[in-house]
Order: structure tokens, then sequence, then C-alpha cells
């Protein structure tokens, strides 16, 4: 049993993780990845995610064959889905998709620039990395990649902790977990 009066609702995952770590609360519930992106204020570096025990951690297997990369203890879907209103047309709604969907083509070019820039040695080097087409980096660099937009889209990705965008597959196990939840009710019209 738990007493009402014992739950108490942060309204930001980060304090969460930092009232868990420093003691004011026994347990925390923060969005997957919470715990990997949360500053320590005492020494500016991200917290060790080993001090935190996920209770019941499940292990995802992503569509490529890896491991999903952050704890975590419930089924793992789409966070941040995006939609269009009927109102917009179709071919503006493709080509956001599309760019979305590339966002991660172009990400990893700019890894490559960013890696390049860190391993040059020698002023040759550098002006390679800093100049050098995104072709020079990956012969299979999208034609639509530039270095502008690769840098962008791989600062973009390291800030945001994500690994790009897909298109859905199914929202069926998403839909009905909603509707057993009640959030999701049939109207009289079986809507």
């Amino acid at each position: 049993f738990i007493d009402g009066k014992q739950v108490i609702f942060t309204g930001n995952n980060e304090d969460t993780v930092q009232g868990v770590l420093d003691g004011r609360w026994d347990v925390g519930f923060v969005r997957t990845g919470q715990v990997q992106r949360t500053i320590d204020p005492s020494t500016g570096e991200f917290v060790d995610p080993s001090l935190v025990k996920v209770i019941a951690p499940r292990i995802h297997i992503m569509d490529g064959g890896g491991l999903f990369p952050f704890l975590h203890s419930t089924p793992v879907f789409p966070e941040w889905p995006f939609a269009a209103k009927d109102t917009v047309d179709h071919v503006v709604s493709q080509e956001v998709a599309n760019a979305m969907i590339a966002l991660q083509d172009h990400a990893n070019i700019g890894q490559l620039i960013a890696e390049c820039q860190e391993s040059a040695e020698t002023e040759a080097e550098r002006n390679i990395c800093d100049t050098a087409p995104p072709a020079y980096f990956d012969a299979d660099a999208r034609c639509d990649t530039t270095r502008e937009l690769a840098t962008l889209a791989y600062n973009a990705g390291q800030a945001g902790f994500h690994d790009g965008f897909r298109s859905p597959r199914s929202h069926f196990f998403v839909r009905t977990m909603q509707q057993d939840g009640g959030f999701i009710i049939k109207d009289h019209k079986g809507m």
C-alpha cells in the first residue's frame, strides 16, 4: 500500500534522477534515456548510470540487430511520433517525413567529418577535414548531403540523444495499451 502523501510529482525528469541519487526519494519514474542524459550539478558531467538500479530491466534488440542503448523497464515504442493535419498538403507532409528519415544519413557524414577533425594532426589534414565534400568521407553519401547539413544533423543528434527516425510499422501495440488503460474509448459509433 502506498500512501498518496508519499508520492511526489517533480514535473522534471532530471530532478527525479537527482532526487534518487541524493537520497531524497527511494524510487523515481523517468522517461527512457533520462538517466544517461542527466548532468551531475557538482561535476558538470553526466551521472554514472551504474548508480541507478532499474527495476525489472528489459533488453530490446533494435531493427539493425544492436541492443537498445538505454536503461529501461517498459516496452520500447516510438516516443516522438510526427503527424500532419488533414489540411496539410500531402506533398508537404511527405517531404517533411522524407527529410526526417534522411536526417540520420546526413548525421553519419557529420560524424565522419567530426572524427576527421578530431584526429587531424597536420594543417594539411585539418584543411581536408574542413573543406572536403561529403563524398570524400563516404562514397555512398546522399547527393543532397552538404557539409553544413551533415554537421547540423550530427550536432542535433548528439544534443538530443537521438539516433534517427523511421516510418512506423504498426502502432497496434501502443493503441491496444492505450485502450486497456482507458485513454482511448470508443464512442457511440464504435470509433
